[in-house]
Protein backbone atom coordinates (compact mmCIF):
# COMPACT_ATOMS: atom_id res chain seq x y z
CA UNK A 1 0.00 0.00 0.00
CA UNK A 2 2.55 2.14 0.58
CA UNK A 3 4.09 1.82 -2.90
CA UNK A 4 0.72 2.59 -4.49
CA UNK A 5 0.35 6.18 -2.49
CA UNK A 6 4.02 6.94 -3.72
CA UNK A 7 3.11 6.01 -7.20
CA UNK A 8 0.20 8.16 -6.84
CA UNK A 9 1.63 11.18 -5.33
CA UNK A 10 4.22 11.07 -7.87
CA UNK A 11 1.32 10.52 -10.46
CA UNK A 12 -0.59 13.72 -8.84
CA UNK A 13 3.04 15.86 -9.17
CA UNK A 14 4.02 15.28 -12.70
CA UNK A 15 0.37 16.39 -13.81
CA UNK A 16 0.54 19.63 -11.79
CA UNK A 17 4.04 20.20 -13.86
CA UNK A 18 2.59 19.23 -17.07
CA UNK A 19 -0.13 21.76 -16.76
CA UNK A 20 2.57 24.47 -15.67
CA UNK A 21 4.85 24.01 -18.82
CA UNK A 22 1.62 23.24 -20.77
CA UNK A 23 0.47 27.21 -19.97
CA UNK A 24 4.41 28.37 -20.59
CA UNK A 25 4.25 26.82 -23.96
CA UNK A 26 0.76 28.48 -24.43
CA UNK A 27 2.30 32.01 -23.59
CA UNK A 28 5.45 31.02 -25.46
CA UNK A 29 3.67 30.61 -28.57
CA UNK A 30 2.08 33.89 -29.01
CA UNK A 31 5.18 35.56 -27.98
CA UNK A 32 6.78 33.63 -30.77
CA UNK A 33 4.44 34.69 -33.66
CA UNK A 34 4.61 38.28 -32.69
CA UNK A 35 8.26 38.54 -32.24
CA UNK A 36 8.78 36.01 -35.70
CA UNK A 37 6.46 38.60 -37.28
CA UNK A 38 8.72 41.51 -36.34
CA UNK A 39 11.76 39.61 -37.24
CA UNK A 40 11.01 38.51 -40.74
CA UNK A 41 8.97 42.37 -41.30
CA UNK A 42 12.81 43.81 -40.79
CA UNK A 43 14.54 41.71 -42.76
CA UNK A 44 13.66 43.48 -45.80
CA UNK A 45 14.62 46.75 -44.92
CA UNK A 46 17.87 45.92 -43.20
CA UNK A 47 18.77 44.35 -46.84
CA UNK A 48 17.93 47.16 -48.78
CA UNK A 49 19.72 49.36 -46.95
CA UNK A 50 22.67 47.46 -47.36
CA UNK A 51 22.09 47.66 -50.71
CA UNK A 52 21.87 51.70 -51.00
CA UNK A 53 25.57 51.43 -48.97
CA UNK A 54 27.10 49.27 -51.57
CA UNK A 55 25.50 51.43 -54.96
CA UNK A 56 26.96 54.41 -53.42
CA UNK A 57 30.11 52.80 -52.73
CA UNK A 58 30.31 51.65 -55.97
CA UNK A 59 29.35 55.05 -58.20
CA UNK A 60 31.13 57.13 -55.74
CA UNK A 61 34.32 55.40 -56.14
CA UNK A 62 36.59 55.13 -52.70
CA UNK A 63 34.46 56.93 -50.21
CA UNK A 64 35.67 57.21 -47.01
CA UNK A 65 34.53 57.32 -43.31
CA UNK A 66 36.11 56.68 -39.94
CA UNK A 67 33.45 53.71 -39.82
CA UNK A 68 35.12 52.02 -42.60
CA UNK A 69 38.51 52.21 -41.46
CA UNK A 70 40.94 49.85 -40.05
CA UNK A 71 42.12 50.61 -36.60
CA UNK A 72 45.08 49.52 -34.27
CA UNK A 73 43.66 48.64 -30.98
CA UNK A 74 44.36 45.23 -29.50
CA UNK A 75 41.22 44.72 -27.79
CA UNK A 76 38.13 43.69 -29.68
CA UNK A 77 34.49 43.61 -28.46
CA UNK A 78 31.67 41.68 -28.71
CA UNK A 79 27.74 42.17 -27.64
CA UNK A 80 26.73 39.27 -26.51
CA UNK A 81 22.89 38.73 -26.81
CA UNK A 82 21.22 35.82 -24.92
CA UNK A 83 17.78 35.76 -23.35
CA UNK A 84 16.75 36.92 -19.87
CA UNK A 85 15.05 33.75 -18.73
CA UNK A 86 15.85 30.20 -19.11
CA UNK A 87 14.13 27.08 -20.27
CA UNK A 88 14.91 27.81 -23.62
CA UNK A 89 16.20 24.86 -24.49
CA UNK A 90 20.19 24.62 -25.77
CA UNK A 91 19.51 28.50 -26.78
CA UNK A 92 22.35 29.96 -24.38
CA UNK A 93 24.12 27.22 -24.26
CA UNK A 94 24.56 27.13 -27.84
CA UNK A 95 25.98 30.71 -27.97
CA UNK A 96 28.26 30.54 -24.73
CA UNK A 97 30.43 27.80 -26.36
CA UNK A 98 29.85 29.21 -29.81
CA UNK A 99 32.35 32.23 -27.74
CA UNK A 100 34.56 29.45 -25.76
CA UNK A 101 36.07 28.12 -28.51
CA UNK A 102 35.97 31.83 -30.47
CA UNK A 103 40.26 32.81 -31.58
CA UNK A 104 39.06 36.39 -30.40
CA UNK A 105 42.16 37.96 -28.72
CA UNK A 106 41.70 40.40 -26.04
CA UNK A 107 37.90 40.25 -25.85
CA UNK A 108 36.21 42.81 -23.91
CA UNK A 109 32.16 41.80 -23.32
CA UNK A 110 29.07 43.93 -23.68
CA UNK A 111 26.11 41.99 -22.58
CA UNK A 112 22.49 41.92 -23.11
CA UNK A 113 20.50 39.25 -21.10
CA UNK A 114 20.73 38.05 -17.69
CA UNK A 115 22.37 34.56 -19.00
CA UNK A 116 25.16 36.47 -21.16
CA UNK A 117 26.13 38.80 -17.58
CA UNK A 118 25.85 35.74 -15.95
CA UNK A 119 28.30 33.59 -18.67
CA UNK A 120 30.60 36.48 -18.78
CA UNK A 121 31.29 36.82 -14.90
CA UNK A 122 31.57 33.18 -14.16
CA UNK A 123 33.76 32.97 -17.36
CA UNK A 124 35.90 35.61 -16.07
CA UNK A 125 35.86 37.88 -19.35
CA UNK A 126 36.19 41.71 -18.39
CA UNK A 127 32.98 43.28 -19.05
CA UNK A 128 32.04 47.06 -20.46
CA UNK A 129 28.67 47.01 -19.93
CA UNK A 130 25.53 45.37 -19.38
CA UNK A 131 21.54 45.21 -20.04
CA UNK A 132 18.74 43.21 -19.52
CA UNK A 133 17.04 42.16 -23.15
CA UNK A 134 13.33 43.77 -21.69
CA UNK A 135 14.63 46.46 -19.83
CA UNK A 136 14.36 48.58 -22.58
CA UNK A 137 12.17 48.46 -26.13
CA UNK A 138 14.38 46.85 -28.51
CA UNK A 139 14.67 50.39 -30.57
CA UNK A 140 15.76 52.43 -27.59
CA UNK A 141 18.49 49.50 -26.61
CA UNK A 142 19.55 49.66 -29.97
CA UNK A 143 20.62 53.35 -30.08
CA UNK A 144 22.19 52.99 -27.17
CA UNK A 145 24.26 50.05 -28.18
CA UNK A 146 25.15 51.85 -31.27
CA UNK A 147 26.04 54.84 -29.32
CA UNK A 148 28.74 53.00 -27.16
CA UNK A 149 29.93 50.76 -30.54
CA UNK A 150 30.58 53.94 -32.37
CA UNK A 151 31.73 56.12 -29.46
CA UNK A 152 34.78 52.76 -28.39
CA UNK A 153 34.99 52.70 -32.62
CA UNK A 154 36.21 56.40 -32.88
CA UNK A 155 37.83 56.73 -30.00
CA UNK A 156 40.11 53.70 -31.57
CA UNK A 157 39.91 52.14 -28.31
CA UNK A 158 39.22 48.31 -30.09
CA UNK A 159 39.78 46.98 -33.27
CA UNK A 160 36.98 45.26 -33.85
CA UNK A 161 33.43 45.20 -32.83
CA UNK A 162 31.24 42.24 -33.41
CA UNK A 163 27.40 40.61 -32.54
CA UNK A 164 27.00 37.32 -31.83
CA UNK A 165 23.26 35.84 -31.39
CA UNK A 166 20.58 33.31 -31.91
CA UNK A 167 19.80 33.60 -35.35
CA UNK A 168 16.10 32.78 -36.21
CA UNK A 169 16.07 30.18 -38.59
CA UNK A 170 12.80 28.48 -38.42
CA UNK A 171 10.55 27.54 -35.18
CA UNK A 172 12.63 24.37 -34.57
CA UNK A 173 16.19 26.04 -35.43
CA UNK A 174 17.94 28.58 -33.52
CA UNK A 175 21.38 28.75 -34.66
CA UNK A 176 24.34 31.48 -32.84
CA UNK A 177 26.26 33.90 -36.05
CA UNK A 178 28.65 36.01 -35.70
CA UNK A 179 28.17 39.58 -36.92
CA UNK A 180 30.87 41.93 -37.80
CA UNK A 181 29.59 45.16 -36.56
CA UNK A 182 32.50 47.69 -37.11
CA UNK A 183 34.68 48.61 -39.20
CA UNK A 184 31.95 48.26 -41.59
CA UNK A 185 32.83 45.25 -44.23
CA UNK A 186 32.80 47.07 -47.68
CA UNK A 187 33.74 43.79 -49.39
CA UNK A 188 30.57 41.88 -48.15
CA UNK A 189 28.63 45.04 -48.99
CA UNK A 190 30.01 45.03 -53.00
CA UNK A 191 29.08 41.51 -53.46
CA UNK A 192 25.53 42.57 -53.47
CA UNK A 193 25.14 45.27 -55.95
CA UNK A 194 25.00 43.73 -59.26
CA UNK A 195 28.25 42.43 -60.82
CA UNK A 196 26.93 41.58 -64.58
CA UNK A 197 26.13 45.12 -65.23
CA UNK A 198 27.76 48.05 -66.15
CA UNK A 199 28.34 50.95 -63.27
CA UNK A 200 27.65 53.76 -64.64
CA UNK A 201 29.51 57.02 -62.60
CA UNK A 202 27.07 59.54 -61.03
CA UNK A 203 27.31 62.64 -59.60
CA UNK A 204 25.83 62.27 -55.63
CA UNK A 205 24.57 65.50 -53.71
CA UNK A 206 25.33 66.20 -51.52
CA UNK A 207 28.57 64.46 -51.98
CA UNK A 208 28.90 60.51 -51.41
CA UNK A 209 31.44 61.03 -47.92
CA UNK A 210 28.28 63.26 -46.69
CA UNK A 211 25.58 60.78 -47.58
CA UNK A 212 27.65 57.50 -45.62
CA UNK A 213 28.18 59.76 -43.17
CA UNK A 214 24.58 60.27 -42.50
CA UNK A 215 23.74 56.52 -43.56
CA UNK A 216 26.41 54.69 -41.65
CA UNK A 217 25.37 55.04 -38.30
CA UNK A 218 21.83 54.80 -38.96
CA UNK A 219 22.88 51.33 -40.75
CA UNK A 220 24.73 49.99 -37.37
CA UNK A 221 21.49 50.71 -35.24
CA UNK A 222 19.64 49.42 -38.11
CA UNK A 223 22.09 45.81 -38.04
CA UNK A 224 21.54 46.16 -34.01
CA UNK A 225 17.72 46.71 -33.88
CA UNK A 226 17.58 43.60 -36.39
CA UNK A 227 19.30 41.53 -34.45
CA UNK A 228 17.67 42.15 -30.95
CA UNK A 229 14.17 41.22 -33.15
CA UNK A 230 16.21 38.28 -34.43
CA UNK A 231 16.94 36.95 -30.56
CA UNK A 232 13.81 37.60 -29.51
CA UNK A 233 12.13 35.22 -32.11
CA UNK A 234 14.40 32.78 -31.65
CA UNK A 235 14.61 32.83 -27.59
CA UNK A 236 10.48 32.22 -27.67
CA UNK A 237 10.49 29.90 -30.46
CA UNK A 238 13.22 27.40 -28.35
CA UNK A 239 11.03 28.27 -24.96
CA UNK A 240 7.97 27.04 -27.10
CA UNK A 241 9.71 23.86 -28.35
CA UNK A 242 11.46 23.11 -25.06
CA UNK A 243 7.85 23.50 -23.41
CA UNK A 244 6.27 21.21 -25.32
CA UNK A 245 8.46 18.75 -25.33
CA UNK A 246 8.69 19.06 -21.70
CA UNK A 247 5.09 18.58 -21.72
CA UNK A 248 5.22 15.53 -24.14
CA UNK A 249 7.56 14.08 -21.73
CA UNK A 250 5.28 14.24 -18.30
CA UNK A 251 2.31 13.35 -20.68
CA UNK A 252 4.16 9.76 -21.21
CA UNK A 253 5.68 9.48 -18.09
CA UNK A 254 2.01 9.87 -16.49
CA UNK A 255 0.88 6.88 -18.82
CA UNK A 256 3.99 4.74 -17.31
CA UNK A 257 3.61 5.30 -13.69
CA UNK A 258 -0.51 5.00 -14.35
CA UNK A 259 0.35 1.48 -15.92
CA UNK A 260 2.78 0.79 -12.79
CA UNK A 261 -0.16 2.08 -10.41
CA UNK A 262 -2.79 -0.44 -11.77
CA UNK A 263 -0.35 -3.09 -11.45
CA UNK A 264 0.82 -2.50 -8.14
CA UNK A 265 -3.03 -2.35 -7.12
CA UNK A 266 -4.13 -5.17 -8.89
CA UNK A 267 -1.82 -7.42 -7.10
CA UNK A 268 -2.87 -5.87 -3.92
CA UNK A 269 -6.46 -6.53 -4.54
CA UNK A 270 -5.11 -9.90 -5.46
CA UNK A 271 -2.93 -10.75 -2.62
CA UNK A 272 -6.39 -9.27 -0.42
CA UNK A 273 -8.20 -12.22 -2.05
CA UNK A 274 -5.89 -14.88 -1.32
CA UNK A 275 -5.40 -13.91 2.17
CA UNK A 276 -9.57 -14.41 2.69
CA UNK A 277 -9.47 -17.19 0.80
CA UNK A 278 -7.06 -18.84 2.90
CA UNK A 279 -8.64 -17.63 5.97
CA UNK A 280 -11.99 -18.71 4.78
CA UNK A 281 -10.46 -22.20 4.62
CA UNK A 282 -8.93 -22.57 8.08
CA UNK A 283 -12.07 -22.01 9.67
CA UNK A 284 -13.86 -24.67 7.73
Amino acid sequence: MAQIREVKKRIKSIENTKKVTHAMELVATTKMRKAQLAALAGRPYSTSLEEIIAEVRIKSGKAKHTLLEEKQALNQIIILISSDRGLAGGLNINLFREILKSEVKNPQLISVGKKAANFVVKSGYEILAQFQSEEKSSLDLARTLSKMAIDAFKKSQTSRISLLYPHFESTIKQTPKWIQLLPIELKKLDLQAPSNQKVERLLLEPSADIILGSILPHHIITQIYQVLLEAKAAEHSARMVAMKNATDAAGELIEDLTLTYNQARQEAITKELLDIITAKRAFE
